[in-house]
């Protein structure tokens, strides 16, 4: 499993889109830390049941210009990737190889030479392919959650 990170012109839509029973949130931006992998990005199943995040984007965006896009990749056997209900995703800005923990969280990798999150002004958004904004969050903000998530 890889993803991939791409530049692209399509635009951002002001709406802000969290659909009932999708479950998904981001959860913090941590530039850094003492994970040796770097600075990351936790999204949260915080639903009832798992969600299939293959095709979901993570950008950073500075105004309405996309700088990145990650697209989260198929899962095994092309069938679709899933994040198990309570379980977390991490999408890491550097290398490394995408694995599942024993607790069923997803350890990703955009494969960047350099930090992506390294501004306060920046916003992550999880997006659908269509341009639809699932949930939104600014660097700098605390983990929406008092245990991180």
């Amino acid at each position: 499993m890889t993803g991939h990170w791409l530049g692209t012109d399509v635009p951002l839509h002001a709406q802000h889109e969290r659909s009932a029973g999708m479950g998904l949130h981001l959860c913090a931006i941590v530039q850094r830390g003492s994970d040796s992998r770097g600075e990351h990005v936790e999204i949260v199943n915080d639903g009832d049941a798992p969600v299939p995040v293959t095709g979901l984007e993570l950008t950073d965006c500075c105004g309405q210009q996309h700088e990145h896009v990650y697209s989260f990749p198929p899962g095994t056997d092309d069938s679709a990737l899933e994040l198990a209900a309570g379980r977390t995703a991490y999408v890491f800005s550097g290398t490394g190889r995408t694995e599942r923990t024993p607790s069923g969280d997803l350890i990703l990798f955009a494969g960047l030479p350099v930090p992506v999150w390294n501004d306060t002004s920046h916003v992550a958004y999880l997006r659908r392919p269509d341009g639809k904004i699932v949930d939104s969050m600014h660097v700098g903000r605390p983990p929406r959650h008092p245990d991180g998530h």
